[in-house]
């Protein structure tokens, strides 16, 4: 309910109610449900005042001092708050569609829940502020700053977005779809899971950045700097990396099918286990990078690339060539890339039964004869898995043979249960023995 003491001093115009409230500083001023739609209250002072579910539609608020206010539920659409202060304000659940809040400041205000659709916020701080939650959609923060913040599940859909600073910001979740994201920092922010589809982030700093499982398919990342960033899971399908810097990026089983990754530079990057398929590295800069189980097709582009030397293992594990004082050859790049193509590779645990994988091998050699399958070795890695490595004529079907690979050998083990019997435990153990003995020399 509103004070009435309070509500007498604001009828008296914006200079009188900023008098009295220099003389009643420490009072807990209740504006709670008040009605000040279309009001013109430019300069006041409403530091610290209860407005929680107020209806300040169309109110002219610039240069106003919201400081520690609580607006929480309060209705601020098309109001005009460009220049004002809202430190530490409380605006969780507000509704503030088309509202103007140029040049204000939020700095470590509660802004969660808040709609902010179609609401200029250009240049606006909201340094640290908790945005979770909040509805972005179609508004203009063009050079807002967002450092710190916590956009948790925010909606930023449409959103101009250009020279925006979301240096360190939480986005998780955080909804980009088809959002203006030019020069905009990102530099170590979270965007884990967030969904950048059809983004424009044209030289956008991505750097350190964790963007692990997000969503950047047919996102524009041209001359963005992706260095050290985390694109762990990341899809990046017919995403447009032109003369992006990804050095030092980790891709590991990114989705980069159909990307254009023309000119970009891949510098010790991982690309274990990405997914290449039809994808563009023309004139792309690859030394250093890892390309264990990199999965590319006939449709994957390697025009005119630069490639010192690689490696084929995790770890910087497995260099190519072995021989550092070496550079990679283009015939050696081009065999390693034919190696990728006709290889299909499938992980079994420390437990496996080798007369079971031999007999579901025979099974799949008749499943897919065209494809004139061979064994080309069994690996052990570190971590006591085992790694079967298969040289197929066509590779358009792994992930069917990979597949028919597990069930065949899944339904051969459970008809042979026997077969564990204790001389041929020892055997394997044997083998098992003999194999990572080879690999601890190698």
């Amino acid at each position: 309910m509103v004070d009435k003491k309070c509500l007498t001093a604001l009828k008296r115009g914006v200079k009188s109610w900023n008098k009295w409230r220099k003389r009643n500083r420490y009072l807990q001023l209740d504006l709670r449900g008040i009605n000040l739609s279309g009001e013109i209250l430019l300069g006041i002072n409403l530091t610290g005042v209860n407005l929680a579910g107020a209806t300040l539609i169309k109110c002219n608020f610039c240069g106003a001092n919201f400081d520690g206010a609580d607006l929480t539920g309060a209705n601020l659409s098309e109001a005009n708050l460009s220049g004002a202060s809202l430190c530490g304000v409380n605006l969780t659940g507000a509704i503030l569609i088309k509202a103007n809040y140029r040049g204000a400041g939020f700095i470590s205000s509660n802004l969660s829940l808040a709609n902010f659709t179609g609401a200029d916020l250009r240049v606006v701080d909201f340094t640290g502020a908790q945005l979770s939650g909040a509805n972005f959609h179609q508004a203009n923060l063009k050079g807002a700053n967002f450092t710190g913040g916590n956009l948790t599940r925010a909606n930023l859909e449409l959103a101009q977005l250009e020279d925006t600073n979301f240096n360190h910001a939480n986005l998780v979740q955080a909804n980009f779809t088809t959002a203006n994201l030019t020069r905009a920092y990102l530099e170590q922010a979270n965007l884990n899971e967030a969904n950048l589809t059809k983004a424009k982030l044209f030289k956008t700093n991505l750097s350190l950045a964790d963007l692990t499982d997000a969503n950047f398919s047919a996102t524009n990342l041209s001359l963005a700097n992706l260095t050290g960033a985390n694109l762990t899971d990341a899809n990046l399908t017919q995403a447009n990396l032109t003369g992006a810097n990804l050095t030092d990026a980790n891709l590991t089983q990114a989705d980069l099918t159909g990307a254009n990754l023309t000119d970009a530079n891949l510098t010790q990057a991982d690309l274990i286990l990405a997914k290449a398929w039809t994808t563009n590295f023309n004139q792309s800069i690859l030394t250093g990078a890892c390309f264990e189980n990199l999965k590319i097709n006939g449709q994957t582009s390697f025009s005119k690339v630069v490639c010192q030397y690689l490696y084929l293992a995790s770890a910087q594990q497995k260099r190519l060539p072995e021989n550092h004082q070496d550079n990679l050859r283009s015939s050696e790049f081009e065999t390693m890339l034919q190696d990728l193509m006709d290889s299909v590779e499938v992980t079994f645990n420390e437990d496996i039964n080798w007369v079971i994988m031999l007999d579901a091998f025979k099974s799949l050699q008749q499943k897919f004869p065209a494809h004139k399958m061979q064994l080309r070795y069994v690996e052990a890695k570190s971590n006591h898995r085992f790694v079967v490595k298969m040289k197929v004529k066509l590779s358009t079907e792994r992930v069917a043979i990979t597949e028919s690979f597990r069930h065949e050998y899944n339904l051969l083990a459970l008809g042979k249960e026997s077969f564990a019997t204790p001389k041929n435990i020892n055997i394997k153990r044997k083998i098992r023995q003999e194999l990572f003995s080879a690999y601890e020399q190698n």
